[in-house]
This record gives C-alpha cells, sequence and structure tokens, in this order.
C-alpha cells in the first residue's frame, strides 16, 4: 500500500489543474478562478460488486486519491454514493469520503479535525468490512490497518510524502 505510484486507473482522465488545498488554493467550485468554477456536479451511476471494474467515479476517485487530490476524490465518490443502494459499499464510499477529508485535515495541521473524520470513517469503513473484507476490488481491512498506523502519527505529512510514501488505494486484479 506504500511506495512509488500504482498504475493508473483511468489514466484517459486528466487530473485537475491544481489538488486543492485548504485555504491555500481557490475553492474549486465557489470561486472563479477554481479549477472546477461552473462545471456541473459530477454524476455517477451506482458503485455495485458487479461494476467496479468500469465505474469511472470510483476508479477515478481512486486515481486522484492516490495522487494527492483529496477533495477531488470526495466529489468522485460522493456522487457515487448518492445513487449507490448496497448498503456496505456506501459505507465503504463514506468512508473513503470522510478519509480524504480528514487527509484535507492533515495536511492543513488540523489534528482534531483529523482524528474525528478518521473515527467517522474507520467506523464506516469497518461497516463495509463486516459484509466482506474486499468491496469493489479494494481490500477494505488492509485499508483500515494501514491509516491506522500512519494516523497514530501526529506529525503533517511533508509535501514529499504526499507524492511518494503515503499509503495507496490498490485494487486487485480480479
Amino acid at each position: 500500500m506504500t511506495g512509488p505510484l500504482p498504475a493508473r486507473y483511468v489514466p484517459e482522465r486528466r487530473f485537475p489543474r491544481y489538488r486543492h488545498r485548504l485555504g491555500q488554493t481557490p475553492h474549486p467550485r465557489t470561486d472563479p478562478e477554481g479549477h472546477s468554477w461552473e462545471c456541473p456536479e459530477p454524476e455517477s451511476p451506482p458503485l455495485t460488486s458487479d461494476n467496479w471494474r468500469q465505474h469511472d467515479a470510483w476508479l477515478f476517485g481512486i486515481d486522484l486519491f492516490n495522487h494527492g487530490y483529496w477533495w477531488e476524490a470526495h466529489e468522485c465518490w460522493e456522487a457515487a454514493w448518492h445513487t449507490t443502494k448496497d448498503e456496505a459499499i456506501c459505507h465503504l464510499l463514506q468512508g473513503l469520503i470522510q478519509l480524504a477529508a480528514a487527509w484535507l485535515k492533515w495536511e492543513d495541521g488540523n489534528q482534531r479535525g483529523r482524528r474525528g473524520l478518521w473515527r467517522r470513517s474507520r467506523d464506516h469503513l469497518s461497516a463495509a468490512a463486516t459484509a466482506q473484507s474486499s468491496l469493489a476490488g479494494l481490500d477494505v481491512v488492509c485499508v483500515v490497518d494501514a491509516m491506522d498506523r500512519l494516523f497514530a502519527q501526529d506529525a503533517v505529512p511533508s509535501a514529499s510524502a504526499v507524492t511518494a510514501d503515503l499509503p495507496r488505494l490498490c485494487l486487485s486484479p480480479d
């Protein structure tokens, strides 16, 4: 889960021109300088255990997350979460949405916010893993274990760690 960046799942989709950082970059949707200003809200079909290999919002959200675009990953997954009906997959998506928000808070130096978001994220991911340890190609138990170890540290990640040493979300090949 750590180390070099994994291959992209949706390499044909371009990343936004910057990754949103709280208080440091224009808000993507509400600021006229934002990378998603006047763009429609993302839309997505439901994520299921049958369609995850071709599900654009799911896969692109993982690409974004793995490259430190946490706000943007949150947006992708939220679109899928709004339409998904499967309870375990809803917990998975909600857990990852809150995990991305926890990363934003951690990078911003807000330890209290990061701890609270990780606690809620962990609850959702654990509920998802109750159904089965792997959902939509993601080993949820492994994600929880890796994030528990990482978030046990209080040091804010360095800019180089964002792109090099942080845990990645890797999907199973089957």
